[in-house]
């Protein structure tokens, strides 16, 4: 199934396959990516993963990060969560 297509060389992803993925309604998801709260980055693979690209959605407490094949189609994909960083309040 095609998950993933390219436009103007950069990756599009249907935001309800994104938001399911990353365990948000895709309303919210939505709205995060509006504001700006959600970075992404893509890399390309090289050598023996050539062809393939690994998409990371980053989120506060939470990545995301997908195995695209040549196709469009999503290869594995892993969610991470992880500690909210603790900060220290001076008295």
């Amino acid at each position: 199934m095609i998950s993933v297509r390219w436009a103007d060389g950069a990756p599009e992803i249907d935001a309800a396959v994104a938001a399911r993925a990353m365990k948000f309604a895709v309303e919210y998801f939505m709205r995060q990516m509006q504001r700006g709260s959600i970075k992404g980055r893509v890399e390309r693979g090289i050598g023996e993963d050539e062809g393939r690209y690994r998409l990371s959605l980053r989120y506060h407490d939470r990545e995301l990060t997908m195995i695209v094949g040549p196709g469009g189609e999503i290869i594995s994909q892993e969610l991470i969560m992880v500690a909210p960083k603790f900060r220290w309040k001076r008295a």
